[in-house]
């Protein structure tokens, strides 16, 4: 009797049929679903991934274009002398326009019969608009940046 307790408890008879059976492993059709779901959350975060670098890019170059235009209006700005000019250049992949003008500012003053008219604003020194322009090519079309700074300077003769 020991014996067969010793052999049931070694090999225990399983049932033939299916239900009964136990299962070992994946079957096919769940390998498939989960490589299925695995490609799509794949995929999705490398989308995610290239659209979070073409952001950078864009950031970076925007950042680059604001730093030339601030060098441009600050190579105008410092000049002892300004005189009305535009000029056009390129540096890199960025194309830039600078200008320097003169404001023509009145200023409010009473004529002697008592009514309030704008007139020229008298003396030497006169106020200057700079404005710096910085256009690249970007991933949705052309870009640019425009900065603009006022300067005193000598009203131009």
């Amino acid at each position: 009797m020991i014996w067969s307790r010793y052999l049931a408890a070694r090999h225990p008879r399983t049932p033939t049929s299916v239900r009964g059976r136990r299962r070992r492993g994946f079957t096919l059709l769940e390998v498939t679903v989960a490589v299925a779901v695995m490609g799509v959350g794949i995929v999705g975060a490398l989308e995610l991934f290239t659209g979070s670098m073409k952001l950078a890019g864009e950031v970076d170059n925007q950042t680059k274009a604001l730093v030339l235009a601030r060098s441009l209006v600050d190579r105008v700005m410092w000049k002892s002398l300004l005189k009305e000019e535009t000029s056009n250049g390129s540096e890199g992949k960025f194309s830039w326009t600078l200008e320097a003008r003169p404001i023509d500012r009145q200023l409010l003053g009473l004529e002697e019969q008592g009514k309030d008219k704008l007139r020229d604003a008298g003396g030497e020194l006169g106020l200057w608009q700079l404005s710096a322009e910085v256009r690249w090519l970007g991933t949705h079309g052309e870009k640019s940046v425009v900065i603009q700074s006022a300067r005193i300077g000598e009203k131009p003769s």
